[in-house]
């Protein structure tokens, strides 16, 4: 399923595709960078994309920051950051997980739960990237696919309760526990991408849940 093109036509239809289009930034930005994502960083092309995603959003309250934009580091050190943020620590400290279950809940029932959500819509794990469920960029790409079902309910004129109250409980049982306490950590650790990207998936991930409450 192509989730990155759908011809979206007024004011609320362009919303839900700009919260769609935030999930996915934000997801990518957690996952392991790649050198064309790390040119896309410090060339400024990702903070532009946020910035573009959140001036549509359908409320107020979110930030993108700088996200990197003119970095002095090469690749080799931006992925450094990385490895020692999130998988091995170092001088940063110790590293702060991106899986949720190790924040809490046992491992086997977090990720169980998780896989439900996932499977309840049809989705599987991808094969290429094989990792666990409950990372954070997996769950984000979650609620990517179900902002895309929800503009694509709203362009066919069909119910879209379905997805919103699948995001409402997914993000409310599991996303925003996590990017809060990956945020709490990343926020001292003196990488500026790392510690932006992590304010910026807070606080959408709590006007998210505040928006599809309110429904």
């Amino acid at each position: 399923m192509n989730t990155d093109r759908l011809e979206l036509n007024g004011p609320e239809q362009e919303q839900v595709g700009c919260r769609r289009a935030l999930y996915s930034l934000i997801s990518k930005g957690f996952r392991f960078p790649t050198p064309e994502q790390f040119e896309g960083v410090k060339k400024g092309r990702f903070a532009e994309e946020v910035a573009q995603a959140v001036a549509r959003l359908p409320y107020d309250g979110v930030k993108g920051g700088e996200l990197g934009r003119g970095t002095a580091l090469s690749y080799d050190e931006f992925q450094g950051r990385y490895i020692q943020l999130f998988e091995v620590g170092g001088e940063l400290g110790a590293p702060c997980f991106l899986y949720e279950a190790e924040y809490g809940g046992g491992r086997m029932k977090v990720m169980e739960e998780v896989l439900r959500f996932y499977h309840h819509f049809g989705l599987r794990l991808s094969q290429v990237k094989r990792d666990r469920p409950d990372h954070l960029a997996s769950e984000l790409e979650f609620m990517h696919v179900l902002t895309f079902r929800e503009a694509e309910a709203l362009l066919q004129g069909s119910e879209r309760r379905a997805y919103r109250a699948a995001a409402r409980d997914f993000l409310r049982f599991h996303v925003s526990d996590l990017i809060g306490a990956v945020a709490s950590k990343v926020a001292g650790s003196g990488v500026p991408f790392y510690s932006d990207l992590a304010n910026l998936a807070a606080a959408f991930c709590q006007r998210e849940l505040a928006h599809v409450q309110a429904e």
